[in-house]
């Protein structure tokens, strides 16, 4: 027997809403239903389906009491404010705006299996309407899936309410994502070219916006800037970073955070620390030991790089999206470099033209010096707050 795609459309609806019911039936246990800081989006049809734990502190005017935990009762007094903010602050992004919401369930989800006892997290179970699929330009259809993105910025005041995880699954496409204040709306699913852009994006704002990957980057360059010197610099920073990132992402390998952010300041130190002495004996700055030093630097820059990455979306080892990211992601950073060598070179260039030469090679000392200073403080503090 042949199903038409209506049939289809009603049996996956009829799913959808039998998984709810499910799920509302899982109240006594609700404190399992979801971890804190997690959620899942599932697409089913014409519909998703959402299961997420909130913190009562991204609330406003809620908390009576100011203890940042929620009770049954100011849950039920102020109900409507709180899917007001849950309206607000959990929206699935078509091309024509947002979509609609409809919450099924919200409740606390207090530590154990207590029915009254107060909580610092809210269970929300929601289903958003994606609307029937469209006849596409070319005769075939077009999902009512393509083109959507997630926003969320239901954000508590500590440390572990800073960053929200969902995993978005759609057949048998999987994606993971991580929301933070910083990054507070990502596509969902995107196509290929969505992807490489947004990813683009990330790369370049992660070295634009980092102040260890910046100043590395500028000792690096100070020490000469004839052409040669710049590509070999430049060149050895692109390979060392991307090997290193290649294998963390591909091959599922990372090194703890403690010891990375001190090492990445010591590298910054350390090429300063070169560079002075290479510059006192009186000796060219781009020989090749000068080039496996920033070789070796960059190996351990790309460990902070791949985790950054992978603190923005997961998906599954070897997979079209996956690759697509990473690819952008490489890409981003590398223009972000091209364009920090080129201010760096133009503000370099009018030292020399203005000041005079002079001036310039003091200019350069004084940088060197204030670059081992601020990498010698980050060094300590970040081994100070590893400990």
């Amino acid at each position: 027997m042949i199903l038409n795609l209506a049939s289809l459309r009603r049996a996956a609806r009829c799913s959808g809403w039998l998984l709810c019911a499910w799920l509302l039936c899982l109240m006594p246990a609700r404190a399992h239903l979801v971890a804190a800081q997690k959620g899942t989006l599932n697409i089913v049809g014409d519909a998703a389906f959402l299961v997420l734990s909130v913190p009562v502190a991204a609330l406003q005017g809620v908390d009576d009491d100011a203890d940042a935990v929620l009770s049954k009762v100011e849950l039920q007094a102020h109900a409507d404010a709180i899917r007001a903010q849950l309206l607000a602050g959990v929206q699935l992004l078509g091309p024509g705006g947002a979509l609609p919401l409809q919450l099924v369930m919200v409740d606390i989800a207090p530590p154990d299996n207590t029915p009254q006892a107060a909580a610092s997290h809210l269970t929300v179970l929601g289903r958003f309407s994606l609307g029937p699929a469209s006849g596409g330009s070319d005769g075939g259809e077009t999902s009512s899936f393509d083109g959507l993105s997630l926003h969320f910025s239901l954000f508590g005041s500590k440390a572990g309410e800073r960053q929200q995880d969902l995993t978005i699954t759609r057949d048998k496409d999987m994606q993971w994502l991580r929301f933070t204040p910083e990054h507070a709306t990502h596509a969902l699913l995107p196509d290929p070219f969505t992807l490489l852009a947004e990813y683009l994006h990330s790369g370049a704002a992660h070295v634009l916006g980092g102040a260890d990957h910046l100043l590395f980057l500028l000792v690096v360059l100070s020490a000469g800037w004839g052409w040669r010197a710049l590509l070999g610099v430049l060149t050895c920073f692109t390979v060392g970073h991307a090997f290193t990132l290649l294998v963390c992402v591909l091959g599922g390998w990372s090194a703890p955070e403690r010891i990375v952010e001190p090492a990445i300041a010591a590298t910054i130190v350390g090429m300063a620390a070169f560079d002075a002495w290479r510059r006192r004996q009186g000796r060219p700055a781009s020989s090749p030991v000068r080039l496996a030093l920033v070789l070796g630097c960059a190996l351990v820059h790309g460990l902070g790089l791949a985790d950054a990455l992978t603190g923005l979306t997961q998906w599954p080892l070897g997979s079209s999206p996956m690759l697509w990211a990473l690819a952008g992601f490489n890409l981003g950073i590398e223009l972000g470099q091209v364009l920090v060598a080129a201010l760096a070179y133009w503000v370099w260039w009018g030292l020399a033209r203005w000041p005079g030469p002079d001036w310039q090679r003091n200019a350069g000392r004084f940088a060197t010096l204030a670059v081992m200073v601020t990498g010698s403080f980050w060094f300590a503090e970040r081994v100070l707050r590893s400990s």
